[in-house]
């Protein structure tokens, strides 16, 4: 991976060590490594992964709130690519959202399933296109958008693979 700016604001560390989910499980491996190795910053030029960093407003605490009312907002009714998805009712549902694209798409884990080694299967959402398995971690995510064999699988409507680079931001701008 291309790191084009250090990172300089990494992830409140006792929050990752500390947090379960309602399954009691922990956040996944991949995502507490991109906390404490990358930290705040945009990854393949397009997505914020949220981290935990207190109360900022780009915080993971805060952030999971405002995209999870979103994805239940979404619920009621079901609109029509999540109810033609399969399971896709069920996984919007019980989505943990932790990174939004500039361009309005969503990275969730689905806790219901965890994989070997404590992580959690990825999926991508735009709301309009439907739902999309994207890796088994957050690292097979990015090999998987960034390569030229597999990112169609993820990113259907993309004309290229994503760079697989992190750009660290400086500082936390209230």
């Amino acid at each position: 991976m291309t790191i084009t700016q250090e990172p300089k604001i990494f992830g409140d560390q006792d929050f990752l060590d500390t947090f379960r989910f309602e399954n009691g499980y922990p956040f996944p491996p991949s995502y507490t490594a991109f906390c404490n190795e990358l930290g705040y910053g945009r990854l393949c030029d397009l997505f914020l992964i949220y981290i935990p960093m207190g109360d900022h407003p780009d915080s993971w605490v805060v952030q999971y709130k405002k995209m999870k009312g979103l994805f239940d907002y979404y619920l009621d009714p079901p609109l029509f690519a999540i109810r033609e998805a399969e399971g896709g009712t069920d996984l919007i549902a019980n989505a943990i959202p932790f990174a939004r694209s500039e361009n309005g798409e969503f990275l969730f884990w689905d806790i219901r399933h965890p994989q070997p080694h404590g992580e959690f299967p990825v999926y991508f959402t735009d709301f309009s296109t439907g739902i999309r398995p994207a890796g088994n971690s957050l690292t097979t995510f990015i090999k998987n958008v960034s390569g030229e064999a597999t990112f169609k699988s993820v990113l259907k409507f993309y004309q290229k693979p994503l760079e697989a680079s992190f750009q660290g931001f400086k500082e936390l701008i209230w």
